[in-house]
């Protein structure tokens, strides 16, 4: 156990995280088809974590470790618990985000916006929407030669990303786009880009139930603070696309108003929790930096 906490937090976070969902499948395993998949999916990379942790002086596996693994296990938890939702928590919520707008703001964002859609703001929201993608690349090249800093970033991010997972599972919602596509009159169509990066993002992500709380919203204002933090170049080249972003997540129908504070919350919970932690890590193993 000591040794596990003298591990870098992030790879702490990787193991804990996968190992949360294999407890959790196991508890549910008669409602889920084809659970032994997920689980020996999920165990495998909490042993190559593992693994990863216990090398030395290797640069291509010190990659994976910092890099690789982190990017790939992201993905397939987003992947593999959007399936899983309706297994685990088939009551959607949509209803009651949909309410709680109309009760926050006395209107629906995403219809007002309707009203104004144009295929050139359409091609922008739709742009702004995929910023989203790059910007966790962006922070991380920055501060790849510092060793502290990096591990910092790459500890924040995750947390939120796995913050917002377990939100999905805890408060299953499709979003706008699934959930009311009948209060809608029009397509949101663009002029060269839009429908492509919508068509793709569809085919990429399909029909998963993870609007709230909102992990585009989340992650970018983690960043975006990271950047202020590190970097006041990257933070005012970012801050209005990010805000672009923040808008383009209700325009192009993706969330629902309340994600967006949804993803508000998340990025304050994850800024808290996440440096009083890593500092309070600092100060216990002021020596066990990777040194590469």
């Amino acid at each position: 156990m000591k040794k596990f906490f003298k591990l870098q937090p992030a790879f702490q976070l990787q193991i804990s995280f996968f190992t949360g969902m294999c407890i959790l499948l196991a508890l549910f395993h008669d409602r889920i088809p084809f659970v032994f998949n997920f689980l020996l999916l999920y165990a495998s990379l909490v042993l190559f974590q593992i693994f990863l942790c216990n090398i030395k002086n290797n640069v291509f596996l010190a990659f994976m470790r910092d890099i690789g693994l982190p990017v790939f296990s992201v993905l397939v938890a987003f992947d593999t618990i959007g399936e899983l939702i309706p297994y685990l928590n088939p009551r959607d919520i949509d209803y009651l985000l949909f309410q709680l707008d109309y009760l926050i703001l006395g209107f629906y964002p995403y219809i007002e916006f309707e009203k104004l859609s144009d295929p050139l703001l359409t091609e922008l929201m739709q742009i702004s929407y995929c910023i989203y993608y790059f910007l966790p690349f962006m922070i991380g090249i920055y501060l790849i030669k510092n060793k502290k800093e990096f591990y910092r970033a790459l500890f924040l991010i995750l947390l939120c990303y796995y913050l917002s997972y377990t939100g999905y599972i805890i408060f299953p919602a499709l979003g706008p786009r699934y959930s009311i596509p009948y209060m809608f009159q029009n397509e949101l169509n663009g002029i060269f880009l839009a429908e492509r990066i919508n068509y793709f993002l569809n085919s990429l992500e399909g029909i998963k139930r993870d609007a709230f709380p909102s992990g585009h919203v989340g992650i970018s204002l983690v960043v975006l603070f990271l950047m202020l933090r590190y970097s006041k170049k990257l933070f005012w080249i970012s801050f209005i696309p990010v805000l672009c972003l923040i808008l383009s997540t209700i325009y192009c129908r993706y969330h629902y108003f309340v994600d967006i504070l949804g993803g508000v919350v998340l990025t304050v919970v994850t800024l808290l929790t996440g440096n009083l932690y890593y500092n309070f890590w600092l100060v216990k193993n002021e020596n066990s930096l990777f040194k590469e």
